[in-house]
């Protein structure tokens, strides 16, 4: 919803702003007499299309009332899913999710990586691409695609060793290692010796020794969002921590990793949902529900135009406060 209502929220506001300075330019010339500059066509055009832009955000407002919120698709997110095994199979192997697997092939870019095309972080890129080639690998489908994956990959993993540690994704140190655990032991071809990897490694241990494993488990902590990338957890105390939604801290990556450790309904349901709303992909959170309210009613109010929008601005402030 955010892309959609900012650029239609922008054009409102130029238009108010366009006809509160016509009549500032009216009343004085109605004060100096001079004639009014500019055609009343042009402005009687501009004013009418007011209406319709308002109308147009409102019913976008009122179209999301019962939404999870709208976001994009997050491929690390979607590999986690697509790996998960079914679990009515009786021991037979065979995806969960084969519509994880589906949005994993038609999201490919040209260059043989998996992300968003119009953002480029090295760790990003590669865990993205990483876990998308682990999960084709895992169930043996889209030969082509996984080869030039895993090309990306070996042309890409040096410059791990020079990204800005700035940079680094949140919890990246935890989940990578564990990306590239599951690729060894599919025989794929990686340098696994590579020093920045190395580095990686190193980081991950320092970390882990870090957290105190009863502080995991006694009480929700953002860790819970990184789950997929720790060990030897103890998921009955562990799935005390799910979401309204069913969720383990709105992390279909997470959530999906736990659902093969245990099986549980809820979260199998919160990542159905998920994919249906998004059409076999999941994004890197869900649900957005109080980002996309809050956020429409912020640009609104920024915008200057909050006044056309109160009732809607109210209802949206008792959902995320409810």
């Amino acid at each position: 919803m955010p892309n959609y209502l900012s650029g239609i929220m922008l054009h409102c506001k130029a238009q108010l702003q366009g006809q509160e300075t016509r009549e500032r330019r009216q009343l004085d010339d109605d004060e100096h007499a001079r004639p009014p500059q500019g055609g009343d066509d042009d402005v009687a055009a501009s004013t009418s299309e007011l209406p319709y832009m308002i109308e147009s955000i409102k019913s976008k407002l009122r179209a999301a009332r019962n939404s999870l919120g709208e976001t994009t698709v997050s491929a690390y997110d979607t590999a986690w899913i697509a790996l998960v095994n079914r679990l009515d199979g009786g021991g037979e192997r065979s995806p969960q999710f084969p519509e994880a697997i589906d949005w994993i092939a038609r999201n490919q870019l040209p260059d043989g990586s998996w992300g968003d095309a119009g953002m480029f972080i090295v760790q990003d890129r590669l865990i993205n691409t990483l876990g998308c080639v682990v999960a084709l690998a895992t169930w043996g489908v889209h030969e082509e695609q996984r080869a030039r994956g895993l090309a990306y990959i070996q042309d890409n993993l040096w410059r791990l060793g020079e990204d800005d540690e700035e940079w680094m994704m949140v919890g990246f140190e935890i989940t990578f290692p564990v990306l590239l655990e599951k690729a060894k032991n599919l025989g794929l071809d990686i340098n696994y010796d590579d020093p920045a990897l190395q580095d990686i490694y190193a980081k991950r241990q320092l970390k882990l020794a870090k957290i105190p494993r009863e502080a995991l488990h006694a009480r929700p902590t953002t860790l819970l969002h990184s789950l997929e990338g720790m060990e030897n957890l103890d998921w009955e105390r562990l799935l005390q921590f799910k979401c309204p939604a069913g969720s383990l801290h709105s992390s279909p990556a997470a959530s999906a990793y736990a659902l093969s450790e245990t099986g549980d309904k809820e979260l199998l349901e919160y990542l159905e949902t998920a994919i249906n709303n998004f059409d076999g992909g999941a994004p890197c959170t869900y649900p957005v529900d109080n980002f996309d309210r809050l956020w429409s009613v912020d640009r609104l109010r920024r915008l200057g135009i909050s006044r056309y929008f109160t009732s809607e601005i109210e209802e949206y402030l008792e959902y995320a406060y409810r």
